[in-house]
């Protein structure tokens, strides 16, 4: 009999422990952030929750994945992210819960330093353009050639800022970037300097990037 009383004891005793174990809020997770090898690889997020949860990403990226886009009470998904090649870059995934919404920032570290990827622009210095406009490939030598998606254009202008760009970038390939000069209207002549740049993830507790850009190429444009 009190062997009986015994095992009844013990469990009683587990199952309260289980109960104590479950997680009674509407939505957890172990961080705020997580720092990802350049490597590659897969990596575990533990999500604790008490009801059905969401998650996405807050921007399409084809160097990451995760597994699954929600599921009930406590669980994990799997992240799966690529080699980089290039800068920092990063990818938040989005949580919600009932009304409560967590992001957990996910950051890939640098497989090149900032002085190794800054874009080189070659050709002359200095394009001159008719006033009525013209397409201008311009070579380029970047080792960035993952990130050319991510790249655009700075434009200073000599004198007052126009309301829109007339030089707009076409498009870019691994040896060179197109851009669209347009037609002159002003009935001035109108120069601009442009630099190819890139902004990477900067560090792993913020989301503020680090801009880099090329040498300068400036563009003059007759009336």
């Amino acid at each position: 009999m009190k062997k009986i009383i015994f095992c009844i004891a013990v469990i009683l005793a587990a199952v309260s422990c289980e109960k104590r174990a479950e997680y009674n809020q509407t939505l957890g997770l172990l961080s705020e952030y997580n720092i990802l090898s350049a490597d590659g690889g897969s990596t575990q997020v533990a999500v604790f929750s008490n009801t059905d949860w969401t998650v996405e990403l807050d921007h399409p990226v084809s160097w990451a994945s995760i597994d699954r886009f929600g599921g009930y009470k406590s669980g994990y998904l799997v992240f799966d992210y690529e080699i980089n090649y290039g800068r920092s870059r990063r990818v938040i995934l989005v949580f919600k819960a009932g009304d409560k919404t967590m992001t957990l920032n996910m950051y890939q570290k640098a497989r090149i330093s900032d002085a190794d990827a800054i874009p080189s622009l070659g050709g002359s210095s200095t394009i001159k353009a008719p006033a009525e406009g013209m397409t201008v490939e311009i070579p380029l030598t970047t080792k960035l050639i993952y990130d050319l998606d991510d790249m655009f254009l700075t434009l200073s202008y000599e004198g007052q800022e126009p309301e829109t760009p007339w030089i707009i970038l076409k498009s870019i390939t691994q040896d060179k970037l197109t851009v669209e000069i347009a037609p002159n209207s002003t009935g001035v002549i109108r120069t601009a300097r442009i630099r190819l740049s890139h902004t990477d993830a900067g560090e792993y507790d913020s989301t503020e990037g680090d801009t880099i850009s090329s040498n300068p190429i400036t563009v003059v444009q007759t009336m």
